[in-house]
């Protein structure tokens, strides 16, 4: 299986890459707080923690690139 991130459509294929770009931003917002360069508690959204406002970050990123990559 190959990993297709160009689609016949711009919008697509837009909506593909900002989906992984939300992942790996969420990977790299939590490893930077487990290393220690931001604090969790910085994240804290609405009553959420940190964590789970990174995880919701992730979880939209890996929704909006699974409905934009559905064949028609």
């Amino acid at each position: 299986m190959k990993l297709i991130v160009t689609f016949d459509s711009a919008i697509r294929t837009l909506s593909v890459r900002i989906g992984i770009g939300l992942i790996v931003a969420s990977l790299v917002l939590f490893t930077s707080c487990i290393v220690g360069l931001f604090e969790f508690s910085v994240f804290d959204f609405a009553g959420h923690s940190g964590i789970r406002t990174l995880a919701a970050l992730a979880v939209l990123g890996c929704v909006t690139s699974a409905i934009a990559s559905m064949e028609d």
